[in-house]
Parts: C-alpha cells; structure tokens; sequence
C-alpha cells in the first residue's frame, strides 16, 4: 500500500498547564506522496500569535484511511 500525506493546520488552546487540540483543523485537500514535499508545502505558511492562549500547528500526518 503506497503511503501518503496530509497537511493539517490545528488549533490548540493553552489551559494554564498544558497546549490542547481544541477539536478544530483544517486540511489541504491534496495528498502529498513524499513526507518531504508535504513538509515544504507546510514551512509556506507564515505563522502570528497574537494571543498567548492560542496557537495553530502545521502538520503533516500519514493519510491512514483504508479506503485507498
């Protein structure tokens, strides 16, 4: 089975203790057959954190589905 990748973009929340996944993301809707084009799609991304409580994550994560 060929591997392939997903670029996600998440938003975590700070808690006071600990980052966590605020249930929020989205995703690139083009699979990506190399981690490493994935990669260089996401570090395209300009990132400002104006909000200390908030962050996003870029990300890329094995597309896992078992329907392909």
């Amino acid at each position: 089975m060929l591997k392939t990748f997903l670029l996600v973009v998440s938003l975590w929340g700070y808690n006071g203790t600990t980052w966590v996944y605020t249930g929020n993301q989205m995703v690139y809707q083009q699979e990506f057959e190399k981690l490493e084009k994935c990669q260089e799609m996401g570090r395209k991304f300009m990132k400002f954190d104006l909000n200390k409580y908030f962050t996003f994550k870029v990300q890329c994560i094995e597309d896992i589905r078992k329907d392909i």
